[in-house]
């Protein structure tokens, strides 16, 4: 199941039922699992371990090193992927910066064509990242977030769980989950409401999930003192503990402009 034009490195470790097309090149302490599928063109180097029911498009890179100057020449850094995850084509996913880092991918993700996943960034499960969108250095992108067409995350900032960013948008600042986000550092505008029900979220958990909105971003409040209200007057669930330890955890600071007119 290996094209005769493609080139496997020795040393390479290729699980059974991979199938790899013409003009692929896998580097020679690449792993892949089971039933992976590179569909032509592609090239997977570095110290990249693949999980299994993973498809490649063509022309996707996988593996190169940083795009970094403080990369050190020599130096063994990693990439991990986990299992079911498509790659379009030209994704490019590269290996840590310092040695022994890692870029790491969870499960079920969608890298659609040209997207990029920079050095040292931590990609959870279930994630989308659409056309021509990139993720800075140690960029950390939490489970079911979708980031649209065109979009920028900065180095070091994080994306939370369920949060949405739309297109044409650059973020410099982290996107809290839940939410969703639009602009250059415009601002959070509403609540993810369509990503939240077609995960099954109940209504009375999408219900606190508003009030929180309206707290934080639409009540005047300073950042510090609608994180107070919420905890001192919101329902301790899961989800309204998960976005107050991401605002008080957040070193970039948490994205609050104004949206409409609104604190956002």
């Amino acid at each position: 199941m290996i094209h005769p034009s493609s080139i496997i490195a020795p040393g390479a470790e290729i699980a059974e039922n991979v199938e790899i097309g013409p003009l692929c090149y896998v580097g020679p302490h690449v792993k892949i699992g089971p039933n992976c599928k590179l569909i032509s063109h592609c090239n997977i180097d570095g110290y990249t371990t693949i999980g299994s029911n993973n498809v490649f498009h063509p022309f996707s890179a996988i593996g190169q090193p940083a795009q970094d100057h403080g990369v050190v020449p020599g130096s063994i850094s990693y990439v991990e992927i986990g299992n079911d995850n498509i790659f379009r084509e030209n994704t490019t996913v590269h290996s840590g910066t310092k040695p022994d880092t890692v870029t790491k991918i969870g499960n079920h993700c969608m890298f659609m064509a040209g997207s990029h996943v920079a050095h040292n960034c931590k990609v959870g499960n279930n994630v989308i990242i659409v056309n021509a969108s990139v993720l800075g250095g140690y960029a950390e992108v939490a489970d079911n977030a979708l980031i649209s067409g065109l979009c920028a995350v900065h180095q070091f900032c994080r994306v939370g769980r369920f949060a949405m960013i739309s297109g044409v948008s650059a973020m410099s600042k982290d996107v809290p989950p839940f939410m969703t986000a639009e602009g250059r550092n415009g601002g959070v505008k509403m609540v993810n409401l369509v990503g939240l029900k077609r995960a099954g979220f109940s209504d009375e958990t999408i219900r606190v999930i508003r009030n929180i909105h309206k707290v934080f971003y639409r009540s005047e409040l300073s950042p510090t003192n609608a994180l107070k209200k919420i905890k001192e007057e919101f329902p301790q669930i899961p989800e309204v503990i998960e976005f107050i330890e991401f605002c008080e955890s957040s070193t970039k600071g948490v994205l609050a402009a104004k949206v409409d007119g609104h604190r956002g």
